[in-house]
């Protein structure tokens, strides 16, 4: 079988590339694809930038048996799947519908053409990566009553596969003295690292703790709205700190060999549409404190781990859409995650618990092979 494949991005590998064996994937070239073409085109003789993301059309039909997209729509005869975050089409016109106090869509043309596309026979299925996910696209289709059950009928859910790493975790936690926590992520402001920290240098003069940070300290301008100034003279105060180690790049297995390093885990995130980094430090039998908001439930427990609850709307989106919000929100985040850090500090024999139980749902639940039967069964509609 040959699949064709848009990029090689972190989440086209975390749930498309290689993940059935014996495949072969090809990486389509960009220019082939229509809407790319065009909007090259409008921006080089008008100078205007034209939105065509999450539109794909290739006029020069590749030689694979199944295109499958990451966020987006197929627009051409090719036989197609699209693995999705949130929701698809993600057009502007779509892709913040959620993220209101009380979630609404506009019915547009654009949109209703795109789920027309997914309506046909040539696409076999959308994958929505969790329950949340798929709850989104649900709420799309309430609006275009004569697609929606069509399109219902193609949707899927598979969370991504993962692997166990080995390490012997209960000889690991055996005689704490000094605990480990870890943080990983990119957008460190976003992922509620400023009040982790917080957090964490209040206790530090009462227990004894180290924390991993790897982060590239990207900024956002949709959550947290921090300028790239403000991140960097926080990340200049973050380095006179004794008990902090800051990593801003590391490769992948790099990573991991720390994460086996650690006790806890911690994602205590405004806003994330997965939380691909606890699958990691579970895999390994570490234990993660994360929030509650969008797939993180699906994921994360107070078997396995803990959970904070932020306010939210009925789809799952943390509330931080005024400066009111955000204040409540901060506020109850760092109220809480102190709250689960003492309990953690004070009763650390519930970490050889949450630690073997992390292993078993991944296994349960993300066991690679399981993932792999399900995928060919979607590849191999007609």
């Amino acid at each position: 079988m040959k699949i064709g494949i848009t990029d090689k991005s972190y989440p086209t590998e975390r749930n498309i590339l290689n993940k059935v064996s014996g495949a072969e994937y090809l990486v389509l070239r960009k220019n082939n694809n229509l809407f790319h073409s065009l909007s090259t085109l409008k921006n080089l003789i008008f100078r205007k930038k034209i939105d065509f993301k999450g539109q794909y059309f290739f006029y020069q039909k590749p030689k694979i048996d199944v295109l499958h997209l990451f966020n987006d729509i197929n627009y051409s005869s090719q036989k197609w799947v699209s693995t999705c975050e949130t929701l698809v089409p993600r057009f502007n016109e779509t892709k913040d519908d959620h993220q209101k106090v009380e979630p609404s869509h506009t019915k547009n043309k654009k949109t209703e053409k795109a789920l027309k596309k997914i309506a046909k026979k040539n696409c076999l299925g959308i994958i929505c990566i969790s329950d949340a996910g798929a709850n989104i696209q649900f709420e799309l289709l309430k609006n275009y009553p004569k697609l929606e059950n069509t399109i219902k009928n193609k949707i899927f859910v598979l969370h991504p596969p993962q692997k166990l790493i080995d390490r012997n975790s209960e000889e690991f936690y055996k005689n704490l003295e000094t605990f480990h926590f870890i943080f990983v992520g990119s957008q460190f402001f976003r992922k509620g690292g400023v009040e982790m920290i917080e957090v964490l240098q209040k206790l530090k003069e009462k227990y004894k703790f180290k924390l991993t940070l790897i982060s590239t300290f990207e900024t956002d301008n949709y959550v947290t709205k921090i300028s790239k100034e403000e991140a960097s003279k926080y990340v200049e105060t973050l380095k006179n700190e004794t008990w902090l180690e800051i990593f801003e790049k590391l490769p992948n297995e790099k990573v991991l060999e720390l994460i086996k390093k650690s006790h806890v885990g911690l994602l205590p995130t405004w806003s994330d549409t997965y939380g691909f980094s606890v699958l990691e430090m579970q895999a390994a039998g570490v234990p993660v404190i994360s929030t509650d908001i969008r797939a993180l439930p699906e994921i994360n427990n107070e078997d396995c781990g803990w959970l904070l609850h932020l306010p939210q709307n009925r789809l799952k989106q943390a509330l931080y859409f005024t400066e009111e919000q955000k204040e409540i929100l901060k506020n109850t985040l760092k109220e809480q995650l102190e709250t689960v850090l003492i309990n953690i500090f004070e009763h650390p024999e519930q970490l050889i618990r949450k630690s073997k139980n992390s292993v078993k749902r991944i296994q349960e639940m993300h066991e690679p092979k399981i993932f792999e039967e399900n995928l060919k069964e979607i590849y191999n509609k007609s």
